[in-house]
């Protein structure tokens, strides 16, 4: 049986990260920085660039930054990250998700237009950065205040930020990116579009005209993940869909998302989700009932 990885998972720090719905910090990198392994979040991740160059592998694209780009990664989606060019690189991050806000506000903000299902990279205009990075300061010292007055603070600070981003940020041109990393991004939109396919690694590095070994290795470079644990990965976020959206059996959703074995795909489940796919579905259709003054009950998810 295959050896079963965890590569792509969710930040070890997850679990706790977000305090009343919000997270901020501040880094400093260097070249010699190393990211262990892709992962995702079940939040919204802001990543503004203040010194430096960074490069990020997001889904099928690799998108490169440069002072004064904000990149604003959605939900669940995977990514990886170097830092290059550049010995010293600065920035600030923000984790948060949708509870922050109300419908209202996210009427009204434009940058997430794009940002809903993929990930969107904007250039903060230079005559407002001193503005935008003294907000973000302004925040941090809030935060690590660990007060309930500096929280409170946090639910209005932040809110304001994105406004005031929406009205002084625009979509940078893109880079030109190298042959071999389009092949790459090329290799990974393939795999969503066929991953309940026999996909090889030979037949994929023979699609982009390489030899397997030299792909094999560029592939986790750029993509930050072995071609093998990036297709696994696919299949079973795939497979979680399904078994939260389907009353398929169990089989059935393994079948679909490429496996050829019910075995190996339940204990991949498990080893990438913490449990056996039928427990997963069963934690998913879980609701609290809780009774309204009319006797009819209320479904919270």
């Amino acid at each position: 049986m295959e050896n079963i990885t965890r590569e792509i998972r969710p930040s070890s720090r997850d679990a706790g990260r977000l305090r009343n719905h919000f997270n901020i910090d501040k880094k400093r990198r260097t070249n010699q920085h190393f990211q262990p392994h892709a992962h995702y979040h079940p939040f919204y991740e802001f990543f503004y660039l203040i010194k430096g160059h960074c490069r990020f592998f997001i889904y099928h694209s690799s998108i490169e930054l440069n002072p004064g780009d904000l990149l604003i990664i959605p939900p669940g989606q995977y990514h990886y990250n170097v830092y290059i060019k550049e010995p010293i690189h600065d920035r600030f991050a923000i984790y948060f998700d949708e509870h922050l806000f109300s419908p209202d506000l996210s009427d009204h903000l434009q940058i997430f237009s794009k940002a809903e299902k993929e990930a969107a990279v904007y250039h903060v205009d230079r005559d407002v950065r001193d503005k935008v990075q003294s907000a973000f300061e302004e925040m941090l010292t809030y935060y690590r205040e660990a007060s309930p007055f500096g929280d409170t603070i946090l639910s209005y600070i932040f809110p304001a930020m994105l406004l005031f981003l929406s009205r002084h940020v625009h979509e940078p041109e893109l880079n030109e990116i190298s042959p071999i990393t389009a092949a790459m991004q090329d290799t990974v939109k393939y795999i969503h579009d066929n991953y309940s396919e026999n996909i090889t690694l030979e037949d994929v590095a023979n699609e982009a005209g390489l030899a397997p070994t030299y792909f094999s290795r560029k592939f986790k470079e750029i993509v930050g993940t072995g071609f093998r644990d990036y297709l696994t990965f696919v299949r079973l976020r795939e497979a979680a869909d399904l078994l939260r959206k389907t009353r398929l059996p169990i089989s059935e959703v393994a079948r679909q998302c490429g496996f050829n074995s019910s075995n190996y795909f339940g204990d991949a489940f498990r080893s990438a989700y913490g449990m056996p796919p039928r427990q997963y579905r069963q934690s998913e259709e879980e609701v609290f009932m809780q009774p309204q003054q009319d006797g009819n009950p209320t479904v919270i998810l």
